[in-house]
């Protein structure tokens, strides 16, 4: 059977893709396993291999130019095999489609392949399908049917994606009276642009320019302006889709920043405290994710992704890091963040940030995420408004460090979707982040209660990792004696000396007292305290734990 060369889907968010070369000209001959095609979406790239010997018998899409998933690119033929078996030029299914058989995609405008097509239509921002139909069958206020439909016309259907749909509303255009002039007669953004009486096609004089809306219009005659344009530079696939999702980011979801000075000095000292007590690259940026998971276990609404309409909670915690790249904004996601030890954290983290600046991630890499974290001090930036990601709800900017009167400061910028949540949800989110940084070691001992990277699990039944660091039992200790100092004063009791261990089913206390106290006592007191320890909520075994008291 004759092997169709599709455009794959790089992505469930993946709109269309960019042939970037053809590595054999039609009538070549190849053999099975060849790489016949580099193709790439928004922030990720593929080579498609021939899957059987034969001959690059057509080639329907030629460089440089973007089609949507499914789209046949090419046929590869065998020896006993004829073009009249093959789908016909840049014809259509649904990507990974267990059908591929020529009855069902032979002949482009036929109803089967439109109803793949208005099937596969989804907005922007990992939608996926279920968005497409979220908004009903009921008509938007232009008479025109919702997202991802296909409208009646009277020479058929229209075809148009959710974002064209909704550019077609912004400029009072109605997609039934658009001529489409994308494949499958598909209604363009340019069509509606025309059709407004906007020129956005080739051939417009001068350079095209971006508008107010991230869309194009015409741009200025440089000749006009007194200028000279030194040379121009096409976007690159990546760089155009970061520039059409933050413009869309900035106009579909009403964007508020909230900003807040933290204390990290702590943080700091805790990060490398941990470094070197348990041999792993932890840093402040690792001891934030875990304050921005305690967030978001606490505030679950800015675990979410506002689609359709609706607010939708994510179970999973996966927090992605941004990563600056020669080709642009990498954004690596951190699953099941919530189920990690600070060690497990920079672990993940690091070997992400590895994969992404060596090229070599995938887009399993690149989705899943429920928050972002994009961190510009280290270029020396104080604050900023960052955009948010969608369908995510908020994103987390991060300042440059300074050290001042009171210590290393730094500034948090929490932007968030004002459809979503309010002002004063985001500003108690953020006072739970800074209390998370102002007590680093809560942080690790609840990383090191939950953190599955030994028992291979994601959350522990017991409570606790079996490689509970020895620096979290001896911060628990120290907050012990603490307390116990508070409570031994009022009653003239002895203070004794307490050792944690955190690596068995259930915490375990050693008390060293003077000969001269009573165990019965010290044992009061221990658990006395225990119960007033700041860990006693993080680990729920410490208000009762297996308890030893040696006095003298």
């Amino acid at each position: 059977m004759v092997q169709a060369i599709r455009m794959p889907m790089m992505g469930n968010t993946m709109e269309s893709g960019h042939l970037v070369e053809w590595q054999v000209a039609e009538g070549d001959a190849v053999e099975a396993d060849d790489e016949l095609v580099l193709v790439e979406s928004e922030k990720a790239s593929n080579e498609i291999v021939a899957e059987q010997d034969g001959v690059l018998a057509r080639v329907d899409v030629t460089a440089g130019e973007e089609v949507p998933p499914g789209t046949v690119l090419g046929i590869v033929a065998g020896p006993d095999e004829s073009l009249d078996d093959a789908p016909a030029p840049r014809s259509r299914i649904e990507p990974d489609s267990a059908d591929e058989s020529p009855d069902t995609d032979t002949d482009a405008g036929t109803d089967g392949e439109a109803a793949t097509e208005a099937a596969a239509d989804t907005d922007d921002g990992g939608a996926g399908a279920e968005s497409a139909t979220a908004g009903g069958d009921a008509p938007d206020a232009s008479g025109d049917e919702t997202d991802g439909e296909a409208v009646p016309t009277a020479d058929g259907h229209a075809f148009a994606s959710p974002s064209t749909r909704r550019l077609a509303r912004e400029h009072g255009v109605s997609i039934r009276e658009v001529s489409g002039t994308g494949i499958g007669s598909r209604v363009t953004d340019s069509d509606v642009r025309a059709a407004s009486g906007e020129t956005d096609r080739p051939g417009a004089t001068g350079v095209e320019a971006p508008d107010a809306t991230g869309g194009r219009r015409e741009a200025r005659d440089p000749g006009t302006l007194g200028v000279t344009i030194e040379r121009e530079q096409e976007l690159s696939s990546m760089r155009r889709t970061i520039a059409d999702r933050m413009s869309r980011s900035s106009r579909d979801a009403p964007h508020v920043t909230n900003k807040r000075e933290v204390a990290i000095g702590d943080a700091l000292a805790a990060a490398d405290d941990l470094a070197d007590e348990l041999d792993a690259p932890i840093g402040f940026t690792d001891v934030l994710v875990a304050a921005v998971v305690r967030a978001l276990d606490r505030h679950p609404e800015f675990n979410a992704w506002f689609e359709g309409g609706r607010l939708r909670f994510v179970a999973e915690r996966n927090v992605a890091v941004a990563v600056d790249t020669d080709a642009g904004l990498v954004t690596p996601v951190i699953r099941e963040a919530a189920g990690r030890s600070l060690a497990g954290i920079a672990t993940e983290r690091r070997r992400l940030t590895d994969t992404v600046l060596e090229g070599n991630y995938t887009m399993d890499d690149l989705s899943g995420g429920t928050f972002t974290i994009t961190n510009l001090g280290m270029f020396g930036v104080d604050s900023f408004d960052p955009i948010i990601n969608p369908p995510q709800v908020s994103i987390l900017g991060v300042g440059r460090i300074r050290d001042d009167d009171e210590g290393k400061q730094c500034t948090l910028s929490l932007s968030f979707d004002h459809r979503a949540v309010d002002g004063a949800d985001a500003a108690r989110f953020l006072d739970t982040i800074a209390e998370g940084l102002a007590a680093p070691s809560v942080l690790a001992a609840e990383r090191a209660r939950l953190g599955a990277d030994a028992a291979g699990s994601s959350r522990l039944a017991a409570g606790r990792s079996a490689e509970a660091p020895d620096g979290v039992g001896a911060a628990i200790a120290s907050d012990i004696r603490e307390r116990a100092l508070e409570i031994a004063t009022t009653h003239d009791w002895p203070v004794p000396e307490f050792e944690v261990d955190l690596r068995g089913d259930r915490p375990a206390v050693a008390v060293t007292a003077p000969d001269t106290a009573s165990p019965a006592t010290m044992k009061r007191l221990t658990y006395a305290a225990c119960r007033e320890s700041s860990y006693a909520g993080t680990i729920t075994e410490l208000h009762d734990p297996a308890l030893t008291v040696d006095c003298g």
